[in-house]
């Protein structure tokens, strides 16, 4: 069990240093670090869930998240203080050195640089999961241009879309729209 504890620990901390942008940024690391303790696609996305109605920073949630699941509550601990340390670390540092390098061109070019690479990972995350949640189970995206029907979900694809129309069009609440979301794919989907 101290093998696995040390694992997790280090696999987050790993993500916690590497995880420029935020949560959102660092789902896709996350997701793919899971997969060594056994996280399915379908799990992940119910974190995700959660992330949305439970209170914190995404990150920290996760790693909660794939801890407990991993490893029940010492694998919860040793995975959120894994992804928290590094942020403690960088602040201290950060803040040490800001004033002397604030206008530096590097130091503004290297943010620059981070900024599309953040947006690319956040998106990958973002399609990732949407296709394990509107892909049947066992289904692959190759199949999707042979037997579309067969491959998709319809109500998990309508969900998706009407969820996605109501944020962009009326701005609505995206915890009114998760909680709503679960309520008709409970109702829907069982």
């Amino acid at each position: 069990m101290i093998t696995e504890l040390m694992e997790l620990f280090l696999s987050f901390l790993k993500i916690g240093f590497a995880g420029f942008g935020g949560g959102y940024a660092m789902l896709s690391m996350i997701l793919s670090e899971s997969h060594k303790f056994g996280i399915t696609l379908e799990q992940f996305a119910d974190l995700n869930a959660l992330d949305m109605i439970v209170p914190g920073p995404i990150a920290i949630n996760a790693a909660t998240y794939v801890g407990y699941l991993s490893e029940g509550f010492w694998g919860a601990l040793f995975a959120t203080v894994g992804v928290s340390l590094p942020s403690f670390i960088l602040v201290i540092l950060v803040m040490r050195f800001f004033s002397r390098y604030r206008e530096s061109h590097l130091v503004n070019d290297i943010l620059s640089g981070i900024k599309p690479a953040a947006v690319g990972l956040i998106a990958a995350a973002a399609l990732t999961i949407a296709l394990g949640i509107i892909l049947l189970p066992g289904q692959q995206i190759s199949n999707l241009f042979s037997d579309p029907l067969g491959t998709v979900s319809l109500v998990s694809l309508i969900i998706f879309v009407v969820t996605a129309f109501l944020n962009i069009k009326f701005d609505l609440n995206p915890i009114l729209l998760t909680l709503i979301a679960g309520i008709v794919g409970t109702i829907c989907l069982k």
